[in-house]
């Protein structure tokens, strides 16, 4: 995050813009995002990072990405006209050819992290990191203690319950879920049990995106914390609102009440066990 015109995304190739870009227009009225909108980095390459981050105060990262296998695009960073490189997804992009890739637990995901963590701490404007562990995510407490060696404040989002799509999201309809957050200090977070959240409710992917905005907006940039986040017992009636009702004084329509969820209390050492949460590396 820095000025208004710095780039909102970075990716590898120009295929992620094409796809940031089905998104943002099939949920935003004339929503478009230009090339200057988009900065291409090579993740092998730190000093490269670094030019491509500099004045950033915040960032938004992912653990295990899905990668792609695409043609680095001309006139970027490529060194030959057939270069090849991978594109990194945080979330799952549709069609995505899946052959000749890193498995989910390769080193090569972890040097993408680490990579990018260290450019970051270089650029030295960075002062948050808010971090989302993707379902792909094998190890999480490797990524936790790079964190943690970074010396970066940060936030690192955990989701109990698989992941999906909100077909009917507009930005008038806003979230849909005010999701309940349970935050934990990081020297109480653990690897999980996957099999505790086999019966979990779906979380909206969309709703997880309005909570990593809402996280560096409502919480301290100076501490760390892990937020664990599930759906709500209670998901909201979020239809479309009437003319009377003013959605042009948020950032997003239902927001307030994931700043009230945000804001709830850390929870306790003695109730981890409680929450299915593994204390055992």
């Amino acid at each position: 995050i820095s000025g208004l015109s710095t780039p909102r995304a970075i990716a590898a190739t120009s295929t992620s813009a094409e796809a940031l870009n089905k998104v943002l227009g099939s949920a935003f009225k004339l929503a478009y995002a230009g090339e200057d909108l988009v900065r291409l980095i090579d993740t092998s390459d730190v000093d490269h990072i670094i030019e491509r981050v500099q004045s950033y105060d915040a960032a938004v990262l992912g653990t295990v990405y899905q990668l792609e296998k695409r043609t680095v695009t001309l006139n970027t960073y490529e060194k030959t006209p057939n270069d090849r490189t991978y594109d990194f997804y945080l979330d799952e992009k549709y069609g995505a050819w899946e052959n000749d890739v890193p498995s989910d637990d390769s080193d090569y995901h972890v040097q993408i992290f680490t990579n990018t963590l260290q450019s970051l701490v270089e650029s030295g404007s960075m002062k948050h990191v808010v971090v989302v562990e993707t379902p792909r995510t094998c190890d999480p407490m490797v990524f936790i203690n790079i964190l943690e060696e970074s010396g970066i404040p940060y936030t690192y989002l955990r989701i109990k319950g698989k992941l999906i799509k909100d077909i009917s999201f507009s930005f008038d309809k806003g979230v849909k879920d005010s999701l309940a957050v349970s935050q934990f200090k990081p020297e109480f977070i653990y690897p999980m049990d996957t099999e505790v959240y086999e019966n979990e409710r779906p979380v909206f992917r969309e709703d997880v995106a309005a909570l990593i905005v809402q996280s560096l907006m409502s919480l301290d940039w100076n501490e760390s914390r892990i937020l664990e986040v599930a759906s709500s017992p209670l998901p909201l009636n979020n239809n479309v609102p009437t003319k009377k009702q003013r959605t042009d004084m948020d950032w997003c329509h239902g927001s307030a009440l994931l700043e009230q969820s945000l804001n709830s209390g850390t929870i306790s050492p003695a109730q981890i066990k409680e929450f299915g949460i593994s204390t055992q590396r």
